[in-house]
């Protein structure tokens, strides 16, 4: 199944970076709005794969200015109300960002397109994966579809409401320091040295997100 970069750029679909087009929930540990921090039209035919009739848009959600971010978390997407609530969210190291450090609530929208993968994106088992790693966050901070990048460990979920298999969707990272306006111009889309990945049961429309770091 290809899979996509996803970069700055407009298109029929409306994919989309930051903004606030879902009403995303209040965050239990620093009590403020999670991030909206891609949407994506899954009526593109590239992303037939999570597209269901219920779920014609796909939010990718999560706080980035605490450590609620570093643990599991579940949501459930309410595609009529455009609104996403947490289902399951643990925190135990409870730290909040300093404000000076924070991402802004909404985060500025810029149009964003898909990119089919470079070879460089989609090393094979016997490959080294250092230029896969070096391009993701210096050259796009998303992924979408094919083949995971994995930081340490392969992922598999089941989904928290049927107990079966959910799809992964997507791979977010931080720009790089050198490559700042990846997402937006003159914007640092900066929330550590960490990889959030996101899972999806097309079934119970539950999103579900984990960490790992480099």
């Amino acid at each position: 199944m290809p899979g996509y970069r996803v970069v700055k750029g407009s298109g029929i679909f409306n994919h989309s970076f930051g903004g606030d087009s879902w009403t995303t929930p209040i965050c239990p540990n620093c009590k403020t709005n999670s991030h909206l921090i891609f949407c994506f039209n899954l009526t593109d035919s590239r992303l037939n794969q999570i597209y269901n009739r219920s779920l014609k848009d796909l939010p990718l959600v999560s706080c980035l200015n605490c450590s609620s971010y570093w643990e599991r978390q579940v949501f459930k997407i309410d595609p009529v109300n455009r609104k996403v609530n947490i289902v399951k969210q643990i925190d135990n190291e409870r730290w909040v960002s300093e404000e000076e450090d924070r991402l802004p609530y909404p985060l500025p929208v810029s149009a964003m397109t898909l990119q089919q993968f470079q070879k460089v994106d989609t090393p094979s088992t016997d490959e080294p994966s250092d230029l896969a790693f070096e391009a993701f966050g210096s050259e796009y901070v998303c992924r979408i579809l094919g083949k995971p990048l994995y930081a340490v460990d392969n992922i598999n979920k089941n989904c928290e409401c049927c107990n079966n298999p959910m799809e992964y969707v997507a791979t977010i990272c931080s720009e790089d320091f050198n490559s700042e306006g990846l997402v937006h111009e003159n914007f640092s889309f900066n929330f550590g040295e960490s990889f959030l990945y996101f899972y999806l049961c097309k079934v119970c429309n539950i999103l579900e997100t984990e960490m790992q770091s480099t």
